[in-house]
């Protein structure tokens, strides 16, 4: 279905609960870019679980993104914060959960902590997946991302003429990655706003991060208290930022038995 978010037209789907419902909805923010493309799996089987366990789910696309409105300029972080909030309200509006809760990857990681911070303490779990926690590295791995990329499609070409290389390679003001748009805005946005040891931004009742690096998100764990954040080693090599698997299916098992439990309030084994 298509919604008008103060015009921003949103792509989304809702994938009812099935069986006994628990009142509870969740939404499936997604990463950015080919991260996206490459998660697109894991998000399906991941919806189709939680609906099969009572939960309503909502996926969907960011203004800018995927089948949503808007070109790839028209995507930046602020914009993706407020259509995940609009969202979290529709399904409260629509839907008429007990609770509602976010599940991120990558950036749509961070996309659902920081929408939760502006959701007046509505999030009953936030759930975050290998979230960026330094912009300005994220913003570099893309750019290595997009060199390597070029360095296999030109071959020995690419080392040896420098022409080449200048001519193929974006500014850093106005940056391509595997397709999908990252210019200056965007870049200053992430490095702003997803600074090292930024300070946990979440607002909700509990939280789970499964953190490839946990040492890079150990001092949320004092600022939200113990209680409410539950920090666990995402124990995943995946490299989401590539399309040289393209066809592969990523569905890392594990981590969609650790949603269940925590949507569940079921402790989450190690």
């Amino acid at each position: 279905m298509r919604l008008d978010a103060r015009g921003r037209e949103l792509f989304v789907l809702h994938q009812a609960a099935q069986g006994a419902s628990r009142s509870h909805a969740v939404l499936l923010c997604p990463p950015f870019g080919q991260e996206a493309i490459r998660a697109h799996r894991f998000y399906r089987v991941l919806a189709d679980r939680l609906a099969g366990n009572g939960f309503d789910v909502l996926r969907f696309d960011y203004f800018g993104t995927g089948d949503s409105g808007g070109d790839d300029e028209d995507f930046d972080l602020p914009g993706a914060v407020a259509d995940t909030r609009f969202l979290c309200e529709w399904a409260r509006q629509r839907l008429h959960p007990a609770r509602v809760s976010l599940v991120g990857l990558r950036l749509g990681a961070d996309i659902a902590m920081l929408a939760s911070a502006r959701s007046g303490g509505a999030v009953a779990e936030l759930i975050l997946i290998e979230p960026v926690v330094d912009g300005a590295a994220y913003v570099e791995q893309m750019r290595q991302v997009q060199r390597r990329e070029l360095a296999q499609v030109f071959g020995s070409r690419w080392a040896l003429d420098a022409a080449l290389r200048e001519r193929n390679q974006a500014s850093p003001q106005d940056e391509e990655v595997l397709g999908f748009g990252l210019g200056a805005t965007l870049q200053r946005q992430l490095r702003e706003q997803l600074a090292p040891r930024a300070a946990w931004a979440g607002s909700c009742g509990h939280a789970l991060v499964l953190a490839r690096e946990r040492a890079a998100c150990a001092h949320w764990v004092e600022q939200a208290r113990p209680a409410v954040l539950d920090l666990r080693e995402a124990d995943s090599d995946v490299d989401w930022a590539t399309d040289s698997a393209a066809n592969t299916s990523i569905v890392p098992v594990r981590w969609i038995e650790q949603v269940l439990r925590c949507l569940r309030g079921e402790p989450v084994h190690a």
